[in-house]
């Protein structure tokens, strides 16, 4: 009895210790036949809620482009720290998550950092801006996203200024009357702090540097009853304590 028990035993932690090395041996041999050969990549776009897909599907071309060199490597054999490390040079990338997906797909979540504001370079580029204030790689006009242009080369040598300008559209409302979708420039003179140009009627918003949120309602509030009343603006002062000056196109 016993010995037919030692049998059992002996048999069965054979098999435990077989399996693996059968499963190895399986995953080794399908592997030197291709089986794991990539043969999809998967890009996913976690954030496309920006509404900027005119800036990013060329961007996301261009990575699929460089990343078309790894079809036909092993899935298995894929260092995923190689990728991650070539994905850093795409500065429009905020954050990145590699997976394997079995048999031959490679998928890469992503995250795109939402652009901000722009600044036109000299040469026409325009260069765009995310919410630390950085400059992306230049784009084409055709390829920049609607958002407001910064106007002055003050934006260009401090990153803290533009860093600042992001965190004053930040408190803008993104729709209304006076809203984010409504602005067309922000500048910036050292006395009066920021000014905006809004789109459709070029009514120039001085909106200064804090209470931004407060600021903007108000101005929201004065532009719909200038447009009830059919009043055209030139300037509308709100960088006040407790009201808003407004100047007409007729005001001397």
């Amino acid at each position: 009895m016993n010995k037919m028990m030692a049998k059992l035993v002996f048999k069965i932690l054979f098999g435990f210790l077989m399996l693996p090395a059968a499963i190895v041996g399986t995953f080794y041999y399908l592997n030197e036949n291709g089986f794991f050969n990539i043969e999809n990549i998967e890009i996913v776009l976690e954030n496309s809620s920006h509404g900027q897909d005119q800036f990013l599907d060329p961007h996301i071309e261009i990575l699929k482009e460089a990343l078309s060199k790894y079809k036909g490597q092993s899935l298995w054999n894929l260092s995923i720290n190689k990728i991650s490390k070539e994905l850093t040079k795409f500065d429009w990338i905020e954050t990145t998550k590699i997976n394997r997906s079995w048999p031959a797909t490679l998928t890469l979540k992503i995250s795109a950092y939402e652009v901000k504001l722009l600044f036109m370079s000299k040469n026409g580029k325009i260069i765009p801006i995310i919410k630390d204030g950085t400059f992306l790689v230049p784009v084409d006009q055709k390829q920049a996203p609607d958002v407001a242009l910064l106007e002055g080369e003050a934006f260009l040598k401090k990153i803290e200024l533009r860093k600042k300008a992001v965190s004053i559209i930040d408190q803008i409302p993104s729709v209304g009357s006076f809203s984010s979708k409504t602005i067309s420039e922000i500048g910036f003179e050292e006395k009066e702090g920021f000014w905006m140009t809004m789109v459709k009627t070029g009514i120039r918003v001085k909106i200064g540097e804090d209470l931004i949120a407060i600021k903007a309602a108000r101005v929201s509030q004065v532009v719909d009853y200038l447009e009830s009343h059919h009043f055209e603006a030139r300037v509308i002062d709100a960088n006040l304590s407790k009201k808003v000056l407004v100047r007409l196109r007729k005001d001397p």
